[in-house]
């Protein structure tokens, strides 16, 4: 069966018809920005705080991705984590100005999962499902996920989800509009794109990979400079994210048979003109084997920061990537490609130096709220040497209340690639593996090591990751991972 928006305008014809009993409740907007998961603030309805959890799987989701797509909804009571047994909700997909779904869905389990199969007719939908005879609202059949067919994560960049609820407990618990709780969400599709270098008559096919709206089209290379610019949508007004997390991860793929470009560790990188430094540059020579892969990771605070010098009406983020003089310094903290990770390292003595034991110790961090994790970090350490050969291999590692310490000795001179692989965060005995990522950074030997730092939004100074209190002055919230963006939803648990 096929439906347009004459069905939602229909049933929302039909909920003004009924009175409901719940106009006490509390009215709440929460909002996430650039994840594939979150688990968004609560909103109050009478004595409960409804939460809603979102997950899109796979939790890396690029315009490329060939497997089955779905996304997962539960709601929840906040104070208890009992999850709701019975409600309805209004789902609305848009991507830009385009509406791609809009529908209403109950259950009666708590969870509902959309099996969704990409379209290309906008705004056009199908949804394969039992209806309930009372909301003519979608319901799974025997249990299982709603199939929808629409245009829905088939391209990369923003996709905003507004949620609403319409039920909760019974039927006839209808909220009306303007009591509603409504929740919205912006989950990123990692959008891939090829762009052709020339360089002294040959050319080298690059590629970028934006997990937080599609770039635009105006990728350029400058030989003179053998610098890369680019730029994509991006709306600078920081109230618009105040009281939600936001993560921009762009990656940018140079084949090392550009030896120009890629024979050097050290890059420079900059966001409109804004020097992007420490553990928001990340260049990993080892996963591909002919290919370099730079990181530009920019959470909250970081944009936050950059936002204050920009121009009004700016609406793009502008990026640009060189490679530098070799200046490579033993980091001390780093960020995950994926999972909204990050890894205060803390190095004792911090003189290194070959043949010596040095205690490192890691201190994980939620990348969105830069609170520190309370749960266990499973994890893996590995050490890397020049070459991409393995110096120290460490599996099955725990960080009990997210710190642990580990002794490292290495026998010679050189500079090295960490690398922390997080397999699962157990908080109250249950792991979560939605948020897996790998934290890369970098170690010289001998090198004395110093702290970035960062100024907040209160223009306070302080170390990275530095104290919780601080920073909690600087941020609000959440959830998990995702944005939506881009990124990117899983269940983001509070550590």
């Amino acid at each position: 069966m096929q439906y347009s928006m004459s069905k939602g305008i229909l049933s929302a014809i039909f909920a003004l018809a009924l009175f409901s009993i719940l106009g006490s409740m509390t009215l709440h907007h929460v909002y996430g920005d650039g994840f594939t998961m979150e688990n968004l603030p609560p909103a109050t309805v009478g004595n409960k705080k409804i939460q809603v959890f979102i997950k899109l799987t796979p939790p890396v989701i690029t315009s490329n991705t060939n497997q089955d797509k779905t996304m997962f909804l539960r709601i929840f009571d906040a104070n208890t984590n009992e999850t709701v047994q019975k409600y309805s909700l209004w789902i609305e997909i848009t991507k830009g100005n385009q509406l791609l779904m809009r529908d209403l869905f109950s259950t009666n389990t708590g969870t509902i999962t959309l099996k969704i199969t990409p379209t290309d007719t906008i705004g056009k939908w199908t949804i394969q499902a039992d209806q309930d005879p009372q909301l003519s609202s979608w319901m799974s059949i025997g249990g299982g996920p709603i199939n929808v067919l629409a245009p829905i994560l088939k391209e990369g960049g923003l996709y905003h989800i507004h949620l609403e609820l319409s039920t909760i407990d019974f039927l006839n618990n209808l909220f009306t509009p303007d009591t509603a709780p409504k929740f919205d969400s912006y989950l990123s599709v990692g959008d891939i794109s090829n762009h052709t270098i020339t360089y002294n008559n040959n050319n080298y096919n690059s590629e970028i990979i934006s997990y937080y709206d599609k770039i635009n089209n105006d990728f350029s290379f400058d030989p003179s400079k053998l610098q890369i610019s680019y730029s994509m949508p991006f709306d600078w007004n920081t109230t618009r994210f105040q009281d939600r997390p936001i993560f921009v991860h762009e990656e940018i793929h140079i084949p090392k048979s550009f030896k120009e470009f890629t024979s050097t560790p050290t890059y420079v990188a900059s966001v409109n003109g804004d020097p992007i430094t420490g553990r928001r540059l990340i260049v990993d020579p080892y996963s591909l084997g002919d290919t370099v892969i730079a990181h530009i990771l920019l959470n909250k605070i970081d944009i936050q920061n950059i936002a204050k010098n920009m121009p009004p009406g700016t609406n793009t983020m502008d990026f640009q990537l060189a490679p530098a003089v070799a200046n490579v310094k033993t980091s001390s903290s780093v960020l995950t490609d994926f999972g909204g990770w990050g890894i205060n390292l803390g190095w004792s003595p911090i003189q290194i130096t070959p043949n010596t034991q040095n205690n490192l110790k890691l201190t994980f961090f939620d990348a969105f709220t830069e609170q520190q994790v309370t749960g266990d970090v499973n994890y893996d350490l590995k050490i890397l040497d020049s070459d991409g050969n393995t110096a120290l291999s460490e599996t099955g590692l725990k960080a009990k209340g997210g710190i642990d310490t580990q002794p490292i000795n290495l026998p010679s001179n050189g500079i090295y690639r960490i690398e922390i692989n997080i397999k699962s965060i157990v908080n109250n005995g249950i792991p979560d593996t939605s948020r897996i990522g790998i934290g890369r950074g970098d170690l010289v030997i001998p090198s004395t090591v110093t702290s970035d730092t960062i100024c907040t939004p209160n223009t306070t100074c302080v170390p990275e990751f530095g104290p919780i209190a601080t920073l909690v002055l600087a941020i609000a919230i959440i959830s998990i991972v995702a944005v939506s963006a881009k990124t990117g939803l899983r269940f983001m648990p509070k550590y």
